[in-house]
C-alpha cells in the first residue's frame, strides 16, 4: 500500500513527538538536581561534567558530588570575605607553570586542549584554586603550629620509628598455605592466624604457639628465628619486625607461602638518630597532620553550620 500523504504526515508528527519526549526524557534527566547549597541547586549534568574533567581517575558520584559541594562551600566562603586572586596573580602562576615545565605558550595551548581545556576555562581554574588557597591560608595554616614539646613527645613516642643500628631477636609462627590452596582454605588459615595472634599475650605464650602450630624449623625452640639486622629478612617482614616495639606481635603477614606471627623479644645494640637531626622532618609530619585535622574540623563544624547543604535522593 502507498501511504498518502496525509498518512505520511500523521507518521511524521508521531515520530516527532516520539523524538521530542526522548529528548526532554534526557533533559530531565541532565537537569534533575541532585543537592542544593542555600538553596542553589546542584545538577546532574554538573556531576557528568566534573567526572568528565576527572580523566581516567576513578571516583563515585558521591565523592564527585561531596568535592563540588566543598568547592561551592569554599567559594562562597571566598566571597563573603572578599577574598579575589588578580590577573596578574594569575598570569605569574600561569608563568611559572611553564617555567617549570620548560614549554612555549604552543606546547602548553597543546596540552591544555588534550585535557579539554582553552586558555579561558583554564585561567578560570587557576584563579579558584588561588582564591582557595588563599582562604585556606587565612582559616587553616594561621591557626596551625607545632610547638618544640609537641616534636619532643612525639620523638619519645615513636623513638623505634628512629633506629638506625642493632638487631632485633625476633620470633615466629608460620602457618604454610599448601600449594594449590583455594581461596577458601587461604581464608580458614588466615583466620586460624587471626586467633593464634590473639592467644600470643606473652613471650612464654608465644613460644608454645609456635611450638605446637608453626611449621619453620624453628617452631621447636619457641619460634625464634634469630638476632637480625635491618635489611636482612624479606622485604614484607623487615618492614613489620622493624615497626614493632619490644614484646609487640604484629597481625598476620601474608607471604607467597603462608602466613607469619611476627614477635619482637628484644632489641641489641640499638643506635638512634638523634633528636636535633629528625626536629625538622618530626615538626613537618606534625603540622601536616595539624593541617588535616584543621581542614577537616573547619569544614565539617563551621562551614556546614553556616550554610544549608542538602542532598536529594
Amino acid at each position: 500500500m502507498i501511504p498518502t500523504p496525509g498518512m505520511r504526515g500523521v507518521r511524521g508528527a508521531v515520530v516527532a513527538l516520539v523524538v521530542v519526549g526522548v529528548v526532554a526524557a534526557r533533559a530531565e534527566v541532565v537537569n534533575r538536581i541532585v543537592a542544593t547549597i542555600d538553596g542553589e541547586p546542584i545538577t546532574a549534568f554538573e556531576v557528568a561534567r566534573y567526572r568528565s574533567q576527572l580523566g581516567d581517575r576513578p571516583a563515585t558520584d558521591q565523592q564527585i558530588l561531596e568535592a563540588i559541594v566543598t568547592e561551592r562551600l569554599l567559594e562562597k566562603e571566598a566571597a563573603v570575605r572578599g577574598i579575589k586572586a588578580s590577573p596578574e596573580e594569575v598570569d605569574a602562576y600561569i608563568k611559572e607553570i611553564k617555567e617549570r615545565g620548560n614549554i612555549d605558550d604552543a606546547a602548553f595551548g597543546a596540552a591544555l586542549a588534550q585535557q579539554g581545556l582553552t586558555p579561558e576555562t583554564y585561567r578560570e581554574r587557576v584563579e579558584k584554586e588561588l582564591v582557595k588557597t588563599q582562604l585556606l591560608a587565612r582559616e587553616i595554616r594561621g591557626r596551625v603550629s607545632v610547638s618544640d614539646e609537641d616534636v619532643e613527645r612525639y620523638y619519645a613516642a615513636h623513638r623505634e620509628e628512629y633506629r638506625t643500628g642493632g638487631g632485633v631477636t625476633v620470633r615466629d609462627i608460620f602457618l604454610a598455605i599448601p600449594p594449590g590452596a583455594d581461596d577458601a582454605e587461604i581464608a580458614r588459615i588466615r583466620a586460624r592466624a587471626v586467633e593464634l595472634r590473639a592467644e600470643a599475650t606473652s613471650r612464654r605464650a608465644f613460644a608454645r604457639l609456635a611450638e605446637e602450630h608453626s611449621t619453620l624449623p624453628g617452631a621447636k625452640d619457641g619460634g625464634v628465628l634469630g638476632t637480625f639486622k635491618k635489611g636482612e629478612m624479606a622485604d614484607d617482614l623487615d618492614r613489620v619486625v622493624f615497626s614493632l616495639e619490644p614484646g609487640q606481635v604484629s597481625d598476620p603477614v601474608q607471604t607467597g607461602d603462608g602466613f607469619h606471627i611476627l614477635r619482637v623479644d628484644e632489641v641489641v645494640d640499638a643506635e638512634y638518630r638523634p633528636l636535633e637531626d629528625v626536629k625538622s622532618e618530626i615538626r613537618e609530619k606534625l603540622y601536616g597532620e595539624a593541617l588535616e585535622q584543621r581542614y577537616q574540623d573547619w569544614m565539617k563544624r563551621d562551614l556546614h553550620e553556616r550554610h544549608q547543604v542538602e542532598v536529594l535522593n
